[in-house]
Order: structure tokens, then C-alpha cells, then sequence
């Protein structure tokens, strides 16, 4: 809550307990005064050391032992003035009018809470923006919001903490990214498209969308906050890029240090991580024994394990009689993770400063595999050189190195739970000590072998420098420009020496002929804007009128060669190579746009803000190389209304917002496209569109924000959005002679409701105070129109009215009515077993009588049709083929999660959950290992008779993993600990020995990370796959992570 009261009146001397600002302009100009008092909103106590600031300028205040402050020589002109403290939420008033030879009195009551009501919004609008009058919808979250630092991307730090944001993360891996979508998805509906995913910038610097998970370079532990700013209303700003959203990154700057302190700081991680969840492995086994443990075949005679024959009725629940081995264990390692940061900051009137320096290292949880390590450096300073003028400067450079993981999860979870990874070879070979193809029936190589020779390293660099400054030559008037350069380059080397032992499809060892493959990737890219803001009152009206240019290039030159059959072993050169093959692109595209933006503000109670924006970009067809985007938001402060009843409220305010904003097509949509058979013969593949568009999506946002008695802020918001002119691949026409072209014909749309929650429940300064965080949304999403014929693409089925969510596939019989029509007369043939199947028993039989009648691996013929005895059947329609309709949607009911801090003296305790109700995941890895008869399910031992059922059953569940089946989609409902930090600070003035040593502060914390996850699904991993195609295969695993942390600050 901030209050203000304004007096006008003749300057006077007048003494206040209070530094005063420094740098004062020339005693020629006429100049302005403020004063004021600095107060604790919950004790009315007087704060001391709070830094009041006049935006824009060098000019601050510092409050005494009595709150008060005073600023002796101001500008006259429309600013805004801003109060900071340590521990306290910053307050502002915006709009105050400072007038020459007069006295501005201002009073702030600061808030121990801060909620995302009370920030300020850098990234929404062209000028800074209170959220509290902000008209459209942007989540700022600072580092009370963000305790725990991600041990991979630094977008997974957002997941459970802002409505409307979906996030899957479908690998473990180290340096892996997570896959995101705001509110629904506004494009991605041609065959295999992607979603498009969020715009992310950092610090001004738009991240270049040529990078490979562009995440991976930006260090969480320089972030200051982030602002999530959803849906083409708020992001219309950016234009073509930003449909989908933007996720706006400030780093660190040392503006929130006390006025005229620097700071030194060294923190230290170091813990341990842990796979979550794997396969459990049955732990029987259906092959013919004798008592002594030997393998038989089918006629009893002993015979090697890879001869073995099956039990006749092929029930698995016969025990190992050999020693049986817990196969995840044998395979992944707890691995260490360690993050070592170094900071100093420093603050004063005139410059601010950061310099930082972060060594990561991520090994992950795999044998001779190094993870992940990145190193980074930054620096970030803003100096104000005049009132007038400010300049600053962000740099940053980042490398990481990522040791790729080699095996392959799938035919590790087939090998047989009697095989020893770890058993010792007699005649070790290429240094490997355990035996290559330890399992002699699937013939899979050791996944230890696999990881033992990989050689598959991505080198990664990343460099971000942003350059801007700001001229304020009037009051009203003031002109600012940003240079901003992304560069990145990727190196990935993969080799396999000449004479390295490979497994060949007959589990033999025969030596490679040597391979090498090198990728060089640059993502190369430059933002110039310049901007010019006018600021004037007319009377109760405040008007702020901004016109921008912006130019933008982003150069993406790429080179892969491989090269095999090299001539000479042990040496690493493509040189060596006898057969290369080479392949070269470059894609290079600009934009050029300009913006205008008009802000309006009558009273402080009726608050507009209207943005047009006009783009030219190459990756538009040159039909239509220009394009227009914009919006119009409205919102109504009813809190400053004289009639408002309701005085508990700090704030009540509607808003609603309409905008237009658009995606890019692909590079190479617009041109055609070529391709070789290898055999020297050219075919043409696709043609290019020179017609092609942006998709635009429009958007209408309705909401309500709230704050009830500094103590509650609500936000609710409605969204209902819509994009036409969709990407979809249709066939080109046949004269052309090519096989597709990419058009615009589609629509999709839907619908969005987000709330947020944000309270201080217990606010005892001297107890235990408690703030919470609850933030949930449900979406629905449609296809209105498709615009071509209508295709399987994996899950999903494209179609006019089918969402993307939705999957579909085939079924199972559950029902005897849906038995082909034949067996009309026979259905006393079929029976309904305990799973809900239909299976065929035969004359006089039941689905019981398996093993008691000795049925399993019989025929049955009913009407003239053979079946497998008790085997589950797929359905049919009427006209004979597979069933194909809904059986899934990856959209669930409700997204949520619930963020908790505690504290108590110097103990802090942050906890969070988060997680969804309904929506499907497609379980492809519990499919999977049915066919191969590698799931526990599979594993009868224990059951009674009647109720086993024999491994060719549950191949013919899963049709031997050749369909996509109704019966492996389960329910993604689940909650899962996602972030714990339990932590005490250590003051100086309290532990006096620190004061000894030259430490202020030394805060201990344990950390927690992806700690563990309630759920019912069955399947590895319930957060796998993307948030429009939730699909579970054998992967990565995720990993729980276990830190402990040391921050000393001097």
C-alpha cells in the first residue's frame, strides 16, 4: 500500500533526520523538493535506511531513525517516485507532478509481503508499470519467489508458480530442457509440427530462435526476476515471435543493496542426485527347469539359457533358481552435483553494478558419463552520468559441455533380471571389465558397454550483451536506444574409434571401421530499437505517448559432416575418414517493425493502454512481407472512487484487454525444396509458398485484481483466444511435381481460466510469519477448421473439430456388442475376464479355466474363425477395419501448485507442491515392455490359478506394440514435492565470530529437488512427453536431487 500526499507550497528550510541525495544539478535551474516519511504498513514504525528514488534520475533519498527523507533539488516534470528497503516489498507513486519552487510531500507504508500486485513491470509495456494499474496480464516473480535455483533449465524454475503455464520435462538427463505452452496452444497442427514455444528475453537481449534449448545458457543463480507475460494481448509488443508468449528475464544489477554499500558474496552447492523412478523387474520367469536349474527344451533336455524352451500354458511364475540381480541398481550411480558462485555488487546514487562468476557441475546418474558442466560469467552495470542522462551495460558468456548419454533405455529394461550387468568378463576386451552381451537371449549390448565407448560431446558457447541508454533532455520528453547481440555456436563431435568390439544382431563382437560425425551450428543475431516517450497532464489526465523502432537479424549458418571406414586406429581426424558425406545450410532472416504505443491515465482510476505495432520480416512470404499487430486495454480502479464501500480493499481493479499478435512461418516454408536419393538423382519435395502469412491469434483477456488489507492480492483471469491462418502441410498441386506445400488454412482456439492466490497468512514480525502462494488454471482448446484431409500424426488425429490434446487409437473388446457380427449367435463362446476384456473360451469354458483345463496356448474356433485361447481381441467396426476414435486427452481438468514460506526468526522453510487433476498420459512404456514380457505385471507368481494368465496374453494386450490402444492410456493426475528449502541465517551481530573473519552473513539451507511424486499412473514417468502430446516412453529417468548450501556475504 502506498499513500501520498501532495503540498504545494514555497520552498523552505526545513530540517528532517535524513541523508540527502547527492549529485545536485546546478543552482541556476529551478528546482523542485520532496520530503516524506518511510513507515511499516503492519506497526506504523518508522523504517530506517529506506532508499527513495525519482526514477530516471541519479536523485535519491535515504531514510533516518525517523523514516523521514528528503530530496533538496529536483526536476520539475511528471515522475515516479519509488521506495526500496531490504526485507520490505517496494512501494511507488506513480504520475507525481513536480512542480519548480515548491514542496512535494509524499508518505510510504511498506508491506513486509510483497505480492505480484506490488511489483513493477519492465517488459509488459514500453515504460515501467505498476502491476497493480498494469491493463494487461503479467506474473513478475522475484527471488522470494524463486529459493531454489533448477539444477537444469532455467525455465523449469516457473513450473507450479503461474497460472496458465503447462510444463513438462520428459527427460532427466542433465542440461535436458522442459517443454512449455501458455494457455493453449496457437499453432502447431501441421504433421509433426511442433507447438511453438515462448520468446524468452534476458535483460532486453532476445534469445535467437535457432538455438537448441536456448534455456541451457541462461545461469538461474544471476536471475533477479522473471515476468511471464501471456497471450497476444500482453505480448503484442513483440510482434511475430511472441503468439505464444514471452518470458522476460532481469538479471542481477546490485540495485537492491543499500544506498552506497558494496557487497562480496561466495556461495557453495554441493549434493547428490538419484533416479526417481524405474521399472520394476519381474522376478520370475516362464521357461522349462529341471530341479536342479537347468535350461530345458521342449523335449526336456538340457540345453544353453538361449534355448530354452516355454512352460507349455507360458505362465511366468516360475523362480530364478540362479541368483537375480536389481538391474537399476547395477546400472545407475548416485551422482554428485555441485554449483560454486562468486558476486560482487555494489550500489550508489550515480552507478550500480554486478559482476558474477558460476562453475556448475551435473554429472547425472550414469557410469561414465560426465552430465552436464557450464561455466558463466556476467557483468551488469548502470551507471546515471546527469539527471538527464543513463547508460548500462549487460554481458555475459556462458560455456557448457554436455556428455551426451549412449544407451538405450528401452532394451535396458528388456534384459532379464537373472543377468549380472556387472559380471566379470575372463578375457576383457577394449578395457570394458564386464562381459559385453551379458544376457544371451535378448543379445542387447551392456548398457555400461554402450556408455564405456561413447564418445558424443556437445561443447556449447553463448554470449548476450546489451547496450542502452537513456536522454531525458525535458520533463516530458525522454529518448532512450538498446543494442542487443546474441551469439551462439554448438559443437558436437561424435566418434567411434576404427576397431572398437560392436555387437552385431548375432550377439558376436565384430571390430568398427571408425566413424566420426561433426556438427557446427551459429545462431548469430542482432535487436536495435530506439524509442522516444512523451510524457504531459492535462489536468486529472495523464498521457504518455511512445514510438518505437526496432531492426532485428538472425544469421544461422550450419555444417555436419560424417565421416566412416577410417584408415588408421586410435586417431581422431575426419581426415582419416575414407567415405565423407557432408551437408551445409544457412537460413538468415530480419525484421523491421515500428511501434506505438499511448498510455492514458485520468484520475489514477481509469487507466488505458493502446499499442500498434507494424512488422516486415523476411520469413513472411514476399506476398505479404508487412503485417499489423496491436491492442487495446482498459482498466477501472474502483478503490479510487469516492463511492468505493469497500475501505478493507487496497485494491480493486477490472481489466480488459483485445490483441493481435502472430507466428512466424519456417525458413524454408516459402521456398521450394529439393532432395537426394543417393543415388545422385534430385527429388522434388516440397514447394514454397510465397504467399504464405503469419498465423495471427487474437485474444480478449476479462479480469478482476484484488487486494484486500495488504494482507490478500487475487488476480482472476478470463481468456478467450483464436488464431486463423494456421501452418498445415497440404499436397501440392500434381503439375508442380512436388509432394507438399505449407499453407494457411487452419483455426484453432479456446479458452483460459487462471487464478492466483498470494497472502500473508501469519505476519508476526517477532513469530512465526507464513506467506503462501496458490495458483491453478483449466483450459479448453479446439480446432475449428483443419483445411485439409483429415491424417494420423502419431496420437494425435488431425482433423476439422479435433483438438490437439485429444489422442486417438484403437481398442481392445470390452463388450460382447461390439464382437463382429458374425458371432452373433456364438457370444456364449466369449467371456469377460477380470481385466474387462473379451476373450474367446470356447464351447463350455470360462476365461478361469486356463490353467485347470490346460487351455492357454490353444485355439479356439468360433464360426469358422480361429482365435488364441483367452487372448484379448481388437475391435472392429462394421465394415471390418480397426476401430479408430478418441481414446485420451493430454488436457487436463486442472492445473495447480502451492508454494509455502515460513519463517521464524533465522529459520526459513519453503515448500512446494504442484501437479494436476485429470488429463491422459499414452503409458508407450508400460506397451512396450507388455510385448516383450518385461513388464511386472507380466509376473503371475502369487496369483491363484484361475486367475493367471500366460505371457502371450499380455503380448496380445499390447498387440504386440503395433497400435496405439485405449487400455495404455492412464489417468496423468498427480502431485509431486517439486522444490523443499530448509535454511538459518547467521548475523553477524549475533555470531560475533563472523565479525572476526570479515563475514556479515552467512546463510546454511538444505535443498530438495523433484523430491517425489504421488500418483496412480503406472508408467515411468508422469510429466513425460509435451504438454499437447503426453506420451511415456523409456527415457532419461529424473532425478531427485539432495543439496546442501553455503552463502557468506562480506
Amino acid at each position: 500500500m502506498v499513500t501520498a500526499l501532495v503540498v504545494v507550497a514555497a520552498a523552505s528550510a526545513t530540517t528532517l533526520q535524513a541523508q540527502v541525495a547527492t549529485a545536485p544539478p546546478p543552482t541556476t535551474a529551478r528546482r523542485a523538493r520532496i520530503t516524506g516519511v518511510v513507515t511499516d504498513l503492519a506497526s506504523k514504525a518508522p523504517i530506517f535506511g529506506a532508499n527513495v528514488t525519482i526514477l530516471g534520475t541519479p536523485l535519491t533519498g535515504t531514510t533516518g531513525a525517523d523514516g523521514r527523507f528528503v530530496i533538496v533539488s529536483a526536476p520539475p516534470g511528471i515522475f515516479t517516485i519509488e521506495a526500496k528497503r531490504v526485507g520490505f516489498a517496494p512501494q511507488r507513486v506513480e504520475n507525481v507532478r513536480l512542480v519548480a519552487d515548491s514542496v512535494m510531500t509524499l508518505s510510504f507504508a511498506m508491506n513486509i509481503s510483497a505480492t505480484r500486485l506490488d511489483q513493477v513491470t519492465v517488459s509488459g509495456t514500453i515504460d515501467e508499470t505498476s502491476v497493480a494499474k498494469a491493463t494487461i496480464t503479467v506474473e513478475k516473480l522475484t527471488l522470494e519467489d524463486l529459493p531454489v535455483p533448477p539444477t537444469a533449465s532455467a525455465a523449469s524454475m516457473l513450473a507450479g508458480k503461474v497460472a496458465g503455464l503447462a510444463i513438462t520435462r520428459p527427460s532427466g538427463a542433465p542440461g535436458s530442457g522442459v517443454n512449455i505452452v501458455m494457455r493453449t496452444p496457437i499453432s502447431g497442427i501441421t504433421e509433426g509440427g511442433a507447438v511453438p514455444s515462448p520468446l524468452f528475453v534476458v535483460d532486453g537481449i532476445f534469445l535467437n530462435q535457432g538455438q537448441s534449448v536456448t534455456t541451457q545458457d541462461i545461469e538461474s543463480l544471476d536471475i533477479e526476476s522473471i515476468e511471464v507475460i501471456k497471450g497476444a494481448a500482453a505480448a503484442s509488443l513483440y510482434g511475430s515471435r511472441a503468439a505464444a508468449g514471452v518470458i522476460a528475464i532481469t538479471t542481477k544489477r546490485g540495485k537492491g543493496l543499500a544506498l552506497g554499500s558494496t557487497q562480496f558474496q561466495l556461495r557453495g552447492e554441493s549434493g547428490i542426485d538419484q533416479y526417481q523412478v524405474t521399472l520394476d523387474k519381474n522376478q520370475h520367469h516362464q521357461f522349462m527347469q529341471d530341479p536342479q536349474g537347468n535350461w530345458l527344451n521342449a523335449t526336456g533336455q538340457t540345453v544353453p539359457r538361449e534355448q530354452r524352451a516355454l512352460k507349455p500354458l507360458g505362465i511366468m511364475d516360475a523362480p530364478y533358481t540362479s541368483p537375480t540381480y536389481n538391474q537399476a541398481a547395477l546400472f545407475y550411480q548416485p551422482g554428485s552435483y555441485s554449483t560454486q558462485t562468486a558476486t560482487v555488487q555494489g550500489n550508489s546514487a550515480a552507478t550500480n553494478y554486478n559482476v558474477a562468476y558460476t562453475r556448475t557441475i551435473n554429472p547425472g546418474v550414469l557410469e561414465n558419463n560426465e552430465g552436464y558442466k557450464r561455466q558463466s560469467i556476467r557483468v551488469n552495470l548502470d551507471s546515471r552520468l546527469s539527471e538527464k542522462l543513463s547508460v548500462g551495460i549487460s554481458a555475459n558468456h556462458t560455456r557448457g559441455v554436455q556428455d551426451v548419454s549412449a544407451p538405450s533405455f528401452n532394451n535396458f529394461y528388456r534384459i532379464d533380471t537373472d543377468v549380472n550387468l556387472r559380471a566379470k568378463a575372463p578375457f576383457p576386451q577394449f578395457g570394458f571389465p564386464y562381459v559385453i552381451v551379458p544376457d544371451s537371449v535378448t543379445l542387447y549390448t551392456n548398457p555400461l558397454y554402450t556408455q564405456f565407448i561413447a564418445d558424443n560431446v556437445v561443447h556449447r558457447a553463448r554470449t548476450l550483451i546489451n547496450v542502452n541508454g537513456v536522454y531525458r533532455p525535458f520533463s516530458w520528453l525522454s529518448v532512450a536506444a538498446d543494442g542487443n547481440y546474441d551469439r551462439g555456436d554448438l559443437n558436437q563431435v561424435s566418434y567411434t574409434a576404427r576397431g572398437t568390439p560392436l555387437v552385431t544382431s548375432s550377439g558376436g563382437l565384430s571390430p568398427s571401421t571408425g566413424s566420426l560425425y561433426i556438427a557446427n551450428n551459429i545462431t548469430d543475431g542482432y535487436i536495435l530499437t530506439g524509442t522516444a516517450t512523451a510524457t504531459k497532464q492535462f489536468g486529472a489526465l495523464t498521457a504518455r505517448l511512445s514510438e518505437r523502432a526496432e531492426a532485428r537479424r538472425e544469421y544461422n549458418p550450419s555444417l555436419n559432416t560424417t565421416g566412416t571406414d577410417f584408415a588408421t586406429e586410435g586417431l581422431k581426424a575426419m581426415a582419416q575418414a575414407r567415405t565423407k558425406n557432408s551437408s551445409q545450410s544457412i537460413t538468415d532472416y530480419r525484421v523491421m517493425g515500428v511501434i506505438t504505443t499511448l498510455g492514458l491515465s485520468y484520475a489514477d482510476k481509469y487507466i488505458g493502454d493502446f499499442l500498434w505495432r507494424r512488422e516486415g520480416n523476411s520469413l513472411f512470404g514476399s506476398a505479404n512481407r508487412w503485417n499489423t499487430f496491436g491492442r487495446a486495454s482498459v482498466a477501472w480502479l474502483l478503490t479510487e472512487e469516492n463511492w468505493f464501500p469497500f475501505t478493507s480493499f487496497n485494491n480493486f481493479k477490472l481489466r480488459y484487454s483485445f490483441g493481435v499478435t502472430g507466428v512466424s512461418p519456417n525458413f524454408s516454408n516459402q521456398y521450394e525444396a529439393m532432395t537426394s536419393d543417393g543415388s545422385g538423382a534430385i527429388r522434388r519435395s516440397s514447394l514454397g509458398n510465397v504467399n504464405i502469412t503469419p498465423t495471427f491469434t487474437q485474444e480478449s483477456e476479462l479480469g478482476l485484481d484484488l487486494s484486500w488489507n495488504s494482507r490478500l492480492s487475487v488476480s482472476l483471469t478470463y481468456v478467450k483466444n483464436s488464431s486463423k491462418d494456421v501452418f498445415v502441410n497440404i499436397p501440392a498441386p500434381a503439375v508442380s511435381g512436388y509432394q507438399v506445400v505449407v499453407t494457411n488454412p487452419a483455426r484453432l482456439g479456446g479458452t483460459v481460466y487462471e487464478a492466483t492466490v498470494q497472502g500473508a497468512i501469519l505476519t508476526n514480525p517477532r513469530g512465526l510469519q507464513w506467506t503462501m502462494l496458490l495458483v491453478a488454471d483449466h483450459s479448453d482448446l479446439s480446432t475449428g477448421q483443419f483445411g485439409r484431409t483429415c491424417f494420423a500424426d502419431g496420437l494425435q488425429h488431425k482433423c476439422d473439430g479435433i483438438r490437439l490434446t485429444e489422442m486417438w487409437g484403437n481398442q481392445i473388446v470390452r463388450d460382447k456388442a461390439d464382437l463382429p457380427a458374425r458371432h452373433i449367435n456364438s457370444l456364449s463362446q466369449f467371456d469377460v475376464n477380470d481385466e474387462g476384456f473379451v476373450v474367446p473360451v470356447g464351447i463350455g469354458n470360462t476365461w478361469r479355466d486356463g490353467i485347470s483345463k490346460s487351455l492357454w496356448g490353444s485355439t479356439v474356433i468360433v464360426d469358422g474363425v480361429s482365435y488364441g485361447w483367452g487372448l484379448p481381441l481388437p475391435r472392429y467396426d462394421a465394415n471390418g477395419q480397426l476401430t479408430y476414435a478418441k481414446i485420451g486427452d493430454s488436457n487436463p481438468s486442472l492445473k495447480y501448485g502451492f508454494n509455502n514460506n515460513f519463517r521464524y526468526g533465522n529459520f526459513r522453510l519453503y515448500v512446494q507442491a504442484a501437479g494436476q487433476f485429470g488429463g491422459n498420459v499414452y503409458a508407450n512404456s508400460n506397451q512396450t515392455f507388455y510385448a516383450s514380457g518385461d513388464h511386472p505385471n507380466v509376473d503371475q507368481y502369487g496369483k491363484p490359478d484361475e486367475l493367471k494368465k500366460s505371457v502371450r496374453y499380455y503380448n496380445a494386450v499390447s498387440n504386440n506394440n503395433n497400435l496405439y490402444l485405449a487400455n495404455f492410456v492412464e489417468s496423468g493426475a498427480h502431485v509431486t514435492i517439486s522444490e523443499l528449502l530448509l535454511g538459518y541465517t547467521f548475523e553477524a551481530k549475533q555470531y560475533p565470530f563472523l565479525t572476526k573473519i570479515g563475514v556479515g552473513r552467512m546463510q546454511v539451507d538444505l535443498m530438495g529437488r523433484n523430491l517425489a511424486t504421488f500418483t496412480r499412473y503406472s508408467g515411468l514417468n508422469v510429466m513425460a512427453g509435451s504438454p499437447t502430446v503426453r506420451f511415456d516412453d523409456a527415457t532419461y529417468p529424473l532425478t531427485r536431487t539432495f543439496t546442501s548450501v553455503i552463502t557468506l556475504t562480506f
